[in-house]
């Protein structure tokens, strides 16, 4: 399984070196993070913590300026493996949470955090899963895992749970649900 980190949270650390070298708010520091940033993106992230390295001390950073740029190159170097947005963007998986993020408070915060509501585990699981599958029918019919004609273009029927992953608390039948297909 790949990790990968967030594009906006590596850019500020990016930013906050770029303001070390240059004003903020400049066309220099603007231009200092789009080619930085562009070299990370291209799965370089190694090659801009050597540039960022080598170019700290001819421009005489100290104090604050210096613990920034060196902040971000150990950011960097520490997290090599997980900053190779090149190979995810060849695959079309995001880079960024914000989407991800949307999509949680859509599915979980708008039906379990409302007014009122108590959720068992079980419970709440179920309707994660209804919603989960409502959306992916009604976003995408040509999802191949469920698609408008296995489904007949309704939601697949619940049936109980007699067994359970390992991970999962054991429930008695009829406790818990889960969708068939």
């Amino acid at each position: 399984m790949q990790i990968l980190l967030d594009i906006v949270h590596v850019s500020e650390y990016v930013w906050a070196t770029a303001h070390s070298f240059h004003r903020p708010g400049t066309p220099a520091a603007e231009a200092w993070v789009a080619g930085h940033l562009t070299t990370i993106l291209h799965g370089r992230a190694g090659r801009a913590a050597a540039e960022i390295t080598a170019q700290a001390e001819p421009a005489g950073l100290r104090g604050a300026k210096r613990e920034a740029a060196d902040t971000c190159v150990r950011y960097l170097a520490g997290h090599l493996d997980q900053l190779c947005y090149d190979t995810a963007l060849a695959e079309g998986w995001p880079i960024a949470t914000g989407p991800i993020e949307g999509a949680c408070r859509h599915l979980i915060g708008d039906r379990l955090e409302i007014t009122g509501a108590r959720w068992g585990l079980c419970g709440a699981e179920a309707v994660l899963k209804l919603r989960a599958v409502k959306t992916t029918v009604t976003s995408t019919p040509t999802s191949p895992s469920i698609s408008p004609a296995s489904t007949n273009g309704s939601i697949p029927p619940l049936t109980s749970t007699t067994t359970t992953s390992r991970s999962e608390p054991q429930a008695s039948p009829g406790e818990c649900y889960t969708l068939r297909r």
